[in-house]
């Protein structure tokens, strides 16, 4: 069994010289279609949310705004990404993989989609690169379906998850789970379900003895239908915005055990690339990579321990 991977080339908006290298998804997918960790039969296209869908999370005047391109001035400055059509095409599409993404999951396991963790975007405004939220949207379309009702959002990203953490505040079946640098983007850090700070120069040892002390306990009892993995790759030690000390080997084994500890608790992982903005572009490739192939082998190990009847 093969981990299904939803993609789409849109994901590569030109938001000209920027931090943000919206290259990467393509260069993900371009690396993992080349080495043979994924083949084009475990690729899925994804296709643009519905309006209804991403109504369930924003409000009717903030899309209202992004769909008529009236932003205003104050509104796009805290988004620090210059908004387009395309930028805009490009998180609808998103938030549709997010969803697809979803519903595999369900199905097989592990599924990832190759963009998404826009964490930073509220209802009513976006930031923090982050124009509507993605997870959040994938998270009450698949509830209003009926497809879940207890899930987990696993924000291992460098920066906190202000928008996920408001958005489910009020809803004791959504758990969010955000282990970040403290002293990092964003200032106002809304409360999480559980919020894990870590110092500035957190070491592999550190990090993964936190992520082990908690993630088990977490899973057991929320007991979740799905988890909602942002896999960011800027707790690396030379990311341009994190200030973590992580290496490429200590988030490919954060990877692993999130895995792990989903599988031990018989649950699906839907993974989100998320945040990733080394001084090497290639490092972020590397360690997005490192998580698709992570899925990879747990899926392999999962569907050895767990034979087909």
């Amino acid at each position: 069994m093969s981990v299904p991977v939803v993609w789409h080339r849109s994901y590569e908006v030109d938001i000209g010289p920027h931090v943000f290298p919206t290259r990467k998804y393509r260069m993900v997918r371009e690396r993992l279609l080349a080495e043979g960790t994924v083949s084009s039969v475990d690729l899925h296209q994804a296709a643009p949310a519905s309006d209804d869908a991403v109504a369930l999370v924003h409000t009717a005047d903030y899309i209202r705004k992004i769909k008529t391109g009236t932003l205003s001035v104050a509104e796009q400055l805290v988004l620090e990404v210059p908004f387009s059509p395309a930028l805009r095409d490009a998180a609808w599409i998103c938030a549709g993989g997010a969803v697809a993404t979803a519903r595999l999951a369900l199905q097989r396991t592990i599924a990832v989609h190759l963009g998404g963790g826009f964490h930073h975007a509220f209802p009513d405004h976006g930031e923090g690169f982050c124009l509507i939220n993605d997870v959040a949207i994938a998270v009450r379309a698949l509830q209003q379906e009926g497809l879940v009702r207890r899930t987990v959002v696993v924000d291992l990203d460098v920066h906190h998850g202000n928008g996920t953490a408001a958005i489910f505040a009020a809803d004791p079946n959504v758990f969010t789970f955000s282990m970040h640098q403290e002293n990092n983007y964003p200032a106002v850090k809304p409360a999480s379900d559980l919020d894990l700070g870590l110092r500035d120069g957190a070491s592999d040892a550190e990090y993964l003895a936190l992520l082990e002390k908690h993630l088990p306990e977490l899973l057991a009892s929320h007991r979740p239908d799905l988890v909602f993995y942002l896999a960011g790759a800027d707790p690396y030690r030379f990311d341009q915005l994190g200030g973590l000390g992580l290496t490429i080997s200590g988030l490919r084994r954060r990877d692993e055990m999130v895995f792990q500890h989903a599988a031990s608790a018989g649950v699906g992982v839907a993974v989100c690339l998320a945040g990733g903005y080394a001084v090497d572009t290639d490092d972020t490739v590397e360690i997005h990579c490192n998580t698709v192939r992570a899925g990879e082998a747990a899926v392999g190990v999962d569907s050895v321990q767990r034979p087909m009847n």
